[in-house]
């Protein structure tokens, strides 16, 4: 587990795009924390790592649940704030999560309930003031 202090946006896209250049394929990233917290953000930093052009198109699918961005390689971006936790009938998240050469980034994670996700990097966004967050990676986690 490693904790980090990032104090600005541009330290957090930098975690994150460190993170995304240690990762093999399937990667799959479980994203846990407040609302505001930057789940969205590091979204941005992963996806830029992962060959997405135009990041401006990495936005929270609140409504839509799923987006998926055109990179070197499949990027699917997942979340769950509107579903229930353990509710994820209808979703395809076994096929997303199948698909060998993809990468699969998961915010709220922790309304996965009992899906498995095995081998999947946790990472936890926490406040520590109006600027800074604690980054917290764990790979993988039990």
């Amino acid at each position: 587990m490693t904790d980090i202090i990032s104090t600005s946006e541009e330290q957090t896209l930098n975690i994150a795009r460190d993170l995304a250049n240690s990762m093999t394929f399937p990667a799959h990233i479980l994203l846990h924390g407040e609302l505001g917290a930057g789940k969205t953000l590091f979204t941005k930093g992963l996806a830029e790592a992962f060959g997405v052009e135009d990041t401006d198109e990495v936005t929270s699918p609140t409504f839509t649940l799923i987006n998926q961005y055109k990179g070197k390689v499949p990027v699917f971006h997942i979340d769950l704030y509107r579903i229930e936790t353990g509710h994820l009938e209808g979703l395809g998240l076994d096929e997303i999560l199948d698909i060998p050469n993809a990468v699969v980034i998961v915010e709220w994670a922790e309304r996965l309930g009992r899906f498995e996700t095995p081998g999947a990097v946790e990472v936890f966004l926490s406040y520590v003031d109006e600027h800074s967050r604690k980054i917290t990676v764990c790979r993988p986690c039990s």
